[in-house]
């Protein structure tokens, strides 16, 4: 690659190339090498001031997940989210002089839904028309009146004209600390002088002037003319731009910027971009073209394949010949019993200065990472029959056919239907004289009630899939769990996770055709999940916000007479350096040589740590035990050692910063003026208090730039989070009801961090957080990032998902969700800002060990998005049309340091974590790194490991069900597919091989693995 870029081959090559590698096999993370090493070429090349990278993906929660990656050098100000359109705004920081040694380095993302719009909302959002209006301001208007007019036809959805100009224009010229950028300023001026755009903008200035709003006869006209006004802001600022890089992350969504510029406004403004000087073009997607296409769909494989070949080669028409003919040789091979092994050598001799692609090898001849398994939905039980049929005859009755699928996918459809025909049609329909005909055909059909539901009384979930799926997780007792259970527990699991095993335990994503499916189960199964505590507890008895406030918080550092009341639980949260190192049971496991039971490590600490209590307190031995605090923070002042008060779910709180502030005065006291050092539960506070478990867990993943007073404040702000976590009232009525009688709730806090192994949980979530910031040892920024994200991650509010009751009047059902979500709303198109910063939420906690559990989607989390860390299990709910969704699904969890993998690599390499001193998941992969598997090559052992951990295909089934002989054929398809790379009518040729009897696995197939080079002497 970089030589074809900058080296030898710089010079023949067309300077665009495309990574093509299989679903999950790491293409951000070979970008990532390539950005390195093309930043250090570029560091050493003359007339080269800066260093500009672009990345474009297909939404902006892609762009969050895959900017921290591509971000090699350190530096957390290089990169920047934006629009084109806005980057008048972003100038500055561009062209800012560098914070450390050599030449600038910026990494600019877009999405082109924002920046490269054709059609959609043509007027932009109301930051880039603020944008337009301050240029405006400074081109054109001259008076008051032109510039209250601008604001006006700039207002758009914004309330009023005064919450525009308050809350836009002015909060985005404090912004800019002066005027946008004079370049961009200038170049929009000429241009929209050029074409008449501006003419057109003051003809609508004059026909609007002095009205209150405008004139609904002329809002098209103001929209078009925003967005050519929009394209021209979004030209000028392209030009400032001076890309070295552009990386197009799975571009197959907006393949059209690749087409010809003449073919569009959107294409042309991409190619200003493409086709700038010395400009190198990246391209990473597993599906660049469709893999395949069948004959009634709307895509073209052969054409999209050709364009794609046409863009990569610089439009040089003989190089996109050489290629079609070396396909059709192929093709001939194929069919006619040629000579296939030499045809597919001419397809790879004209591909590979093009493109690459590897593929994920087998475990043997025989296995590989994946496995088959169903989802039964079992026989229907008769109410599901009479649903069936009561949905049918509502279809009927409102002139919207329900049909099988519906039924069949969606649980209570009649309660779950919106956004779709059925519901339209009915609710329209009830107004009118049908009313009550419709509404007879509703109440025959299943549904929701909400009663039921504020009463947490059983509900029947109306799906046999959704059955299956509640009996695999919640009947397993899922319900009680905060978090999975380790991939490598140091101490025996105990209470809840006593008989949830790592080896059977992993989440779930669910992938449906269906916008409905998400919804529902989601909802239904969450629904489950709190009825089965409320229903274990005494003290969550009604599914109200005011019932579940019923559930007293207890983990509130209360104030009673002016004095702390709560120091047990500031010793719970504390991270305490020195009892942290004597009670780590990752060390005790290793003395012991193998996994040990939680009392064996409370008896060994005992001799040091315990005494009888006479009198004295837990939390005066902890504050009083030697090493409490950095010496550097043991004059540091209460409220600044702490900051912020944690996050609850709660807001009744509102002296909750003040009462944290007392209750480290009183620690720091301690400090100062220690008693004794010893009591019976503080062997447990050394081995199972969050806050020593945070820091052991960052201290883990520390390098040696970090100091001990970053190390304590990224702990504290982990254990916050997970102070959070335990003081959800869900939480406390479930630990509450498991307790032992007699037990204060910081000791069953203190229980269930030691049976459910939190300490190894949260060694293994920062080894992949670490993994996910490049690999490199952290210092006390990217500990507290990460401690972070993993606090985010626990902290993650509940859902909030509405469902109708089956009935006239449609009333709303609520549902809280946790247990199982929803990734992406039913539009995932044209999403607003807080439902992106919403998804990216929701992937992380999913990946986490913490919930959600289950992530349903639809086609929107199908692509690009990691959902591995946590999950080794896709749900196909519904079948795909194309056997390449397979793999773009199941690749979301067979990705680099899958679940899957790390499950082998543990199983494999346990004795050497025990053996070694390293952190456990180092030892554990470089003992991995180590062993000989040859026959997997590099993609060992990050990628494959021999182990008994497989990637699930669950396929979703009824007995007798069609689809079982649907998946039969796809799958026979997912076998000959990779054979028609770059054919025509795709269908047909896999028919021909199949009649053939062709064994995809047997005929040399085009191979565009990259080119192996002998390493240097």
């Amino acid at each position: 690659m970089i030589d074809r870029f900058y080296g030898d081959a710089a010079a023949e090559a067309s300077g665009r190339f495309l990574i093509a590698d299989e679903t999950g096999l790491g293409k951000s993370i070979i970008a990532r090498g390539i950005v390195a090493k093309a930043i250090a070429h570029l560091q050493d090349t003359d007339g080269i001031d800066r260093i500009d990278i672009v990345y474009v993906c297909s939404n902006a929660d892609l762009a969050r997940q895959n900017l921290q990656r591509l971000n090699v050098t350190g530096d957390p100000a290089i990169g920047m989210a934006t629009r084109l359109t806005m980057l008048a705004k972003e100038s500055r920081r561009l062209e800012a002089k560098s914070t450390g040694a050599g030449k600038k380095v910026n990494l600019v993302s877009f999405t082109p839904g924002t920046s490269f719009s054709q059609g959609g909302w043509r007027q932009g959002n109301a930051d880039e028309r603020a944008m337009l209006t301050i240029i405006l301001d400074q081109l054109i208007n001259r008076t008051a009146s032109d510039r209250r007019t601008t604001r006006l036809l700039m207002q758009g959805t914004v309330a009023s004209l005064r919450n525009f100009d308050g809350w836009y224009v002015n909060k985005l010229r404090k912004d800019l600390g002066g005027e946008p950028d004079p370049r961009i300023i200038d170049a929009f001026d000429l241009a929209v002088r050029a074409d008449g755009a501006l003419d057109r903008f003051l003809e609508l200035r004059d026909a609007v002037r002095g009205k209150q709003r405008v004139p609904p006869e002329i809002k098209h006209r103001v929209h078009d003319s925003i967005d050519e006004l929009r394209r021209h802001l979004a030209k000028a600022g392209v030009d400032t731009l001076e890309p070295d890089l552009i990386i197009l992350d799975e571009f197959q969504r907006f393949r059209h910027l690749l087409a010809a510029p003449e073919s569009g406004p959107a294409a042309e403004l991409a190619h200003s971009l493409f086709d700038h000087p010395d400009a190198r073009v990246l391209l990473l997607s597993a599906t660049p073209y469709k893999p395949f296409t069948n004959s009634d769909d709307d895509e073209d494989h052969y054409r999209d394949f050709i364009a794609t070949v046409s863009f990569l080669t610089g439009r040089d028409a003989d190089r996109t010949a050489e290629v079609e003919s070396s396909l059709a040789a192929y093709r001939l091979a194929l069919v006619n019993e040629g000579d296939p092994a030499a045809a597919a050598a001419r397809v790879r001799a004209a591909l590979i200065p093009l493109m690459t692609r590897s593929e994920r090898p087998a475990l043997s001849d025989q296995d590989d990472m994946l496995t088959t398994r169903p989802l039964p939905g079992g026989i229907p039980t008769p109410e599901d029959l009479a649903d069936w049929a009561a949905l049918r005859q509502l279809g009927e009755t409102v002139g919207a056919p329900i049909g099988l699928e519906y039924w069949k996918s969606i649980p209570h459809f009649a309660t779950f239907m919106e956004g779709y025909k059925p519901a339209e049609r009915a609710k329209n329909l009830l107004a009118g004289p049908a009313g009550e005909a419709v509404a007879e055909a509703l109440e025959r059909a299943r549904g929701v009630e909400r009663r039921t539901i504020k009463a947490f009384e059983p509900v029947d979930l109306a799906s046999g899939y959704l059955r299956t799926l509640s009996a695999e997780t919640l009947d397993r007792g899922w319900w009680r769990l905060l978090w999975l259970p380790p991939t490598m527990p140091y101490l025996t699991p105990a209470g809840p996770y006593a008989n949830v095993t790592a080896a059977s335990a992993t989440k779930h994503v669910i992938f449906s055709a269906w916008s409905g499916v998400p919804t529902a189960i989601a909802s239904l199964l969450s629904y489950e999940a709190d009825r089965r505590i409320a229903e274990m507890s005494e003290l969550l008895n009604e599914n109200t916000a005011e019932g579940r406030k019923n559930v007293r918080l207890r983990l509130q550092y209360r104030v009673l007479d002016a004095a702390p009341r709560a120091m047990s639980t500031l010793s719970l949260f504390w991270p305490h350096p020195r009892l942290a190192e004597v009670g780590d049971p990752l060390a005790a496991a290793r003395r012991a040589g193998g996994m040990l039971d939680s009392e064996a490590v409370l008896r060994e600490l005992e001799p040091a740590l315990g005494s009888p209590e006479e009198g004295g307190q837990a939390w005066e031995a902890f504050f009083s035990y030697p090493g409490a605090l950095p010496p550097e923070l043991s004059g540091a002042d209460p409220g600044a050692l702490v900051g912020d008060a944690p996050d609850d779910e709660t807001d009744e709180d509102a002296d909750i910063a003040s009462g944290l502030e007392l209750h480290v005065q009183q620690a720091l006291a301690r400090i100062r003026e220690p008693g004794d050092p010893r009591h019976p539960s503080l062997p447990a506070l050394a081995a199972h208090a969050p806050g020593n478990i945070a820091w052991r867990a960052l201290r883990s993943i520390a390098g040696a730039d970090a100091t001990d007073v970053g190390l304590w404040r990224a702990a504290w702000r982990l254990s916050s989070g997970i102070r959070a976590l335990f003081n959800r009232r869900e939480t406390i009525a479930l630990l509450v009801a498991m307790a032992a009688p007699g037990r204060a709730y910081w000791q069953a806090v203190l229980d269930y961090c030691s049976d459910g192994n939190l300490q190894s949980v949260l060694d293994e979530y920062l080894f992949q957080l670490r993994s996910e910031r490049g690999g490199a040892r952290l210092d006390d920024a990217g500990l507290l990032g990460a401690a972070t994200t993993a606090a985010e991650a626990m902290g993650l509010r509940p859902a909030r998902y509405i469902g109708h009751e089956a009935r006239r009047d449609r009333r709303e059902i609520a549902f809280q969700a946790r247990f199982a979500l929803r990734y992406g709303g039913r539009q995932s198109e044209g999403a607003k800002e807080s439902e992106i910063v919403r998804q990216g939420e929701v992937r992380n906690a999913f990946n986490s060990p913490f919930a959600p559990y289950i992530l349903a989607s639809t086609s929107v989390g199908q692509e690009g998005i990691d959902f591995h860390w946590w999950s080794h299990s896709v749900i196909h709910w519904n079948l795909p049309s194309n056997p390449v969704d397979f793999e773009q699904r199941e690749g979301r969890v067979n990705r680099f340091a899958g679940h899957a993998v790390r499950k082998n690599v543990a199983a494999a390499h346990w004795r050497d974590v025990l053996a070694s001193d390293s952190p456990p998941w180092d030892a554990a992969f470089d003992a991995a790194s180590r062993a000989k598997h040859e026959q997997l090559g590099e993609f060992s052992p990050w990628w494959v490991y021999p182990g008994p951990a497989r990637v699930h295909r669950v396929i979703a089934s009824y007995p007798l069900s069609r689809d079982i002989g649907r998946y039969e054929r796809l799958r026979d398809a997912l076998a000959l597919y990779r054979l028609t790379l770059g054919q025509p009518r795709q269908e047909d040729m896999v028919e021909l091989m199949r009649r053939r009897g062709v064994d995809g696995r047997k005929v040399p197939a085009i191979d565009l693995r990259p080119p192996q080079h002998a390493p240097p002497d």
